[in-house]
């Protein structure tokens, strides 16, 4: 699952949740988007850690800064559908 992807899923989560479906969605599939979120920031980090070129770096913070807000919306999420 890329970053588009869980990103997508998080929409549909919280689609879902506005309308009052919440119960159809499962703590588990959170866990797992959430789970793919980490993945990925430790994967930018690395590529961070290895970059020299500047503009690049710019581009990884932001990227990293995107993942990391998404890491938080999944994260609400899950305490708002009541993880068990």
């Amino acid at each position: 699952m890329g970053f588009e992807t869980a990103v997508e899923k998080l929409d549909k989560y919280f689609r879902r949740l506005e309308k009052g479906k919440a119960q159809k969605i499962k703590p588990s599939h959170v866990e797992k988007v959430i789970s793919k979120l980490e993945v990925k920031t430790r994967i930018l980090q690395a590529e961070l850690a290895e970059t020299d070129k500047e503009s690049k770096k710019v581009r990884l913070e932001h990227k990293l800064e995107m993942v990391r807000e998404q890491q938080s919306r999944a994260r609400w999420l899950l305490e708002k559908i009541g993880n068990p």
